[in-house]
């Protein structure tokens, strides 16, 4: 004390009215370096560095929004193009019938599927026993044909007893040396859900193959025997399958005569839609040939080019081609009403009941189908009859059929179809139903580590939850492929799990698989910000409602977690913003099945395979040629992904300047 005391008289003191001339320390004072006439000083090179790099930011981002505009923007007006051709060649209205067409095939395949499950349980033992049978018999054929011929000469006695017995017993020590593996995999195209061979079945295909052998090779009458008992159990089915399949040629006979009529008409409209193209820059070529004055040759060339592809043209009379299509369509009420009612009286010989629950379940859906058909059927019937070749298609028309489309279809050899509603619906239901799992897990997470875990334990588990994100994408779809799809398709068929929703599923990539992944991944983002939410809560709250008597979770719930509201749903929007952008988890397990989800299953829709925004551009981008109207769409889609990620941030922004506020 007594040397600094010292040391403190020995500073001289400055007066009070005598002015210091020493600055205050700025990076302001520095006089810096003088380059070119400007002073550049420190403070200048930090500022211009930060500042630099925060106009190029914005500058990327206006580069993005331009890019995707030029590239995108130009699909409208050819689509639009698309479409007039599509309509003048009548390739419009055969699309409607087509959709028909597509809706009596589901219904169809419905019935064939119950029909197959209904064999399967009722003949599941014999059917397995005939293709058993024809899988031996070949086996024999290739092994013992000496000595079923050896066994045929001999004469009726004690030494071709004996020989049938030998005959018998090599036959079935051949057969047995076939394992069960092999034999599911032979069986595997004619009974695809056999699991397993029953020894009954096994043994009664073994005896019919020895009959085989032991009658020179003659199929046994009773292979025919069991055939024939399948056909009469199954008569009812089997007519009513056969009524619904003759109920539908006259459909596909229209589709097919519609097709035949108007795709050379189209063929030749896209032709010379290319011709076109061709001529104009052609014309275009040769005037900048003329003003920079090229030589002869060149000139020369260019016009015997231009002259060719006006001679390609082919001039064609809409008009009379067009006639054909409205004659063959004049049929079309008769023909729908027909499948309408002839579909009804086949559905009213099938019982409403079978043993098998499955078979119910599959021919309820068939009957829904129905339904549906029906209510298709008679709003195609006031499309078709309205229809006119020569109606005007214009900008508001192709991007109603692009925003508002009920499918993506592309790779048609008639039209593509390029319609952002299944993917749009797509990405929201896998978006919306990972955000499900994702939100009470994280948000309880971050709730836990914030007020109620030890320092130590938080320290453990914060890093552990956002190591989450160094994961890489393809990791985890490969894990959803490989191991999490077959765990999940084989813990829906458990009793124990059957009132779960959706269960058991039947597509092994849906929208629940790729949804549990994208939790995982969106958990990381949604827990850090929500814990930071959490933080930014002035511990005056949690002090005073602790003091007014509260609990240490009443305080969390009621005090902490409302305060910190604003700053959890910008965390849920952001993650919500994260599961929508990604690519690689959803186009290795969603299914990637572009159609709008059946919402009328209620919960049951996500076991349901979609397609998503994301993974249907990383799909057919690589496939697709650069500046094709295909090409244009996907710039679409990244367009309308773009601006549901700025709304989202954006939005988030706004929720916390009005908190800060």
């Amino acid at each position: 004390m007594l040397r600094f005391r010292l040391l403190y008289l020995q500073i001289p003191a400055v007066p009070a009215d005598k002015p210091t001339n020493k600055p205050a320390p700025s990076f302001k004072g520095k006089r810096g370096l003088r380059l070119m006439g400007l002073n550049i000083t420190t403070d200048g090179v930090v500022k211009g560095f930060f500042g630099g790099n925060a106009y190029l930011a914005i500058l990327a981002l206006l580069f993005i929004c331009v890019f995707l505009l030029k590239s995108g923007l130009g699909f409208v007006p050819g689509y639009r193009v698309e479409l007039s051709e599509a309509r003048v060649s009548g390739i419009e209205l055969t699309n409607r019938v087509r959709y028909e067409l597509t809706g009596y095939k589901a219904l169809l395949a419905r019935v064939n599927q119950a029909f197959i499950a209904e064999k399967r349980h009722l003949f599941s033992d014999e059917e397995s026993a005939i293709y058993l049978y024809e899988e031996f018999e070949a086996l024999i054929d290739d092994e013992f044909e000496e000595d079923i011929e050896q066994y045929v000469d001999l004469d009726d006695g004690a030494e071709k007893e004996a020989a049938s017995v030998k005959l018998r017993a090599d036959i079935a020590t051949a057969c047995s040396t076939i394992s069960e593996k092999q034999l599911l995999l032979s069986l595997a195209r004619r009974l695809p859900d056999l699991k397993k061979i029953s020894p009954e079945a096994r043994q009664q295909a073994l005896t019919l193959a020895q009959e085989y052998a032991l009658n020179d090779a003659e199929t046994p009458d009773a292979v025919a025997a069991i055939s024939t008992r399948i056909s009469q159990e199954m008569g009812t089915f089997n007519t009513a399958i056969q009524r619904i399949k003759s109920a539908g040629k006259p459909l596909s006979q229209l589709e097919a005569t519609l097709t035949r009529q108007t795709e050379e008409t189209d063929r030749i409209l896209k032709l010379n839609r290319q011709t076109s193209g061709s001529i104009l820059a052609l014309e275009e070529g040769l005037k900048k040939a003329h003003k920079r004055d090229e030589p002869s040759e060149t000139i020369t060339a260019i016009e015997d080019r231009l002259k060719k592809s006006r001679g390609s043209f082919i001039e064609i009379d809409t008009e009379a081609l067009i006639q054909p299509v409205y004659q063959a369509i004049q049929n079309h009420d008769l023909i729908v009403d027909t499948l309408v009612s002839e579909l009804a009286a086949a559905f009213d010989t099938l019982p409403s009941e079978f043993e098998n629950k499955q078979v119910t379940a599959t021919i309820n859906e068939a009957r829904q189908l129905n339904g549906e058909l029906a209510v298709i059927i008679a709003k195609q019937k006031e499309n078709i009859n309205a229809w006119r070749h020569d109606k005007d298609v214009n900008l508001s028309n192709a991007l109603t059929a692009f925003f508002f489309g009920s499918e993506w279809q592309t790779g048609s050899p008639w039209q593509n179809v390029y319609g952002l509603m299944p993917l749009f619906t797509g990405s929201l239901l896998v978006a919306s139903v990972s955000l499900l799992f994702a939100v009470p897990l994280a948000i309880g997470a971050a709730l836990y580590v914030n007020q109620f875990a030890h320092k130590r334990e938080a320290a453990l588990i914060k890093p552990g939850i956002e190591f989450i994100q160094a994961i890489p994408s393809v990791v985890l779809g490969l894990f959803g492929v490989l191991v999490l799809a077959g765990l999940l398709k084989e813990w829906s068929h458990s009793p124990l799990l059957s009132w779960i929703p959706g269960f058991p599923i039947t597509e092994r990539l849906n929208v629940l698989l790729a949804a549990l992944l994208l939790a995982f991944m969106a958990a990381p983002t949604i827990f850090t910000l929500a814990e930071d939410a959490l933080n930014n809560v002035p511990k005056a709250f949690t002090e005073a409602s602790l003091a007014m008597g509260a609990t240490k979770l009443q305080t969390a719930i009621k005090v902490v977690l409302p305060a910190s509201i604003s700053g959890i749903i910008a965390a849920i929007m952001l993650g919500f913003g994260r599961v929508v952008g990604e690519t690689m988890v959803v186009l290795m397990v969603a299914g990637n099945k572009a159609k709008i989800p059946e919402f009328s299953e209620g919960l049951g829709v996500v076991g349901q395979p979609v397609h998503t925004m994301t993974s249907i551009i990383a799909q057919e981008y690589g496939e697709v040629t650069e500046g094709s109207l295909h090409w244009q769409a996907l710039f679409m889609v990244g367009l309308v992904l773009f601006t549901i990620s700025l709304v989202i941030n954006s939005t988030c922004q706004r929720v916390l300047n009005r908190k800060t506020r």
